[in-house]
């Protein structure tokens, strides 16, 4: 990690996050007791254009394969990224694509991605600009790993009455049937127009328990994964036992209000983190 061009931004109070001008990536967050909220694995490759298994990676300008690309979540998670302005709380970052590198998709853009830290709150914010002529069309997410004790003891909250793809099902729509959404196994669903505000509960973080509330604007869906034993077994940059350490909800574009962006136009969406911890008042 320490390979990369990155940014550490640091609070009065020593909490600390890192962003990468490696794929505008946000690696770490960490309180200052030194406990992570991100979750980085410790098999993690961090050896460009490989994506990193961690972190918040951002697909873009597809999310899986919902989009014409081949490339899974896109390629500007694989790209160098430009530094354009940081301080000791904040950093902004942006990505230049010309349309011409992949055939597949030939609409040219700007995407900027910028962190803001406080004690126990992160702001991220994704924005794009159609620099070409021509409508272009794109899927994405902020692909958001969230560190826990053990996934057995996580529950999340806010999904309940919610229609979602089950990507371990074929993608059937199914609907959510459940108050706090558990993971007795592989868990892999696109939830469809998902509420502005919804919190992973984990009642084994030190201290007696601890939960992420997450806030998110102009992403109308939400992904929730863990990939359980078996799936992970087969990556080598997760493997056991790091997936129990993980739990991923990922503010997305993929299904609901499909986006066509105007040449010249801009789109903007964003999601605010927040740490409630037992024990300690914000």
């Amino acid at each position: 990690m320490d390979s990369l061009q990155n940014v550490t931004l640091k609070t009065q109070s020593g909490q600390t996050a890192v962003v990468s001008a490696y794929a505008g990536h946000l690696l770490s967050w960490t309180n200052a007791e030194g406990q992570d909220y991100i979750f980085m694995s410790k098999n993690a490759v961090f050896a460009p254009p490989k994506a990193i298994r961690g972190g918040v990676p951002v697909c873009f300008p597809q999310f899986s394969n919902f989009g014409p690309l081949g490339q899974q979540h896109g390629f500007v998670r694989n790209k160098q990224w430009r530094l354009v302005e940081s301080n000791e709380w904040s950093v902004t970052l942006s990505y230049s694509y010309d349309g011409t590198e992949f055939p597949d998709y030939p609409y040219p853009f700007e995407l900027t991605t910028r962190v803001e830290l406080c004690d126990d709150n992160l702001e991220q914010t994704l924005t794009v600009k159609n620099t070409g002529s021509a409508p272009m069309p794109f899927t994405a997410a902020l692909h958001t790993y969230y560190t826990v004790s053990d996934i057995a003891n996580v529950s999340v909250e806010g999904l309940k009455g919610l229609t979602y793809l089950d990507s371990t099902d074929g993608r059937k729509e199914k609907a959510e049937a459940h108050e706090a959404v558990a993971f007795p196994g592989e868990v892999d669903r696109i939830y469809l127009r998902a509420p502005e505000v919804i919190k992973i509960h984990d009642s084994g973080a030190p201290g007696g328990g601890r939960t992420y509330e997450v806030r998110k604007r102009g992403f109308p869906d939400a992904v929730l994964w863990n990939p359980a034993e078996a799936k992970a077994a087969a990556m080598s940059d997760l493997g056991s036992p790091e997936w129990k350490r993980m739990v991923c909800l990922e503010p997305g574009l993929v299904v609901s209000d499909p986006v066509q962006l105007a040449a010249g136009e801009s789109w903007s969406g964003a999601q605010g983190l927040r740490v409630h911890r037992a024990g300690v008042k914000l």
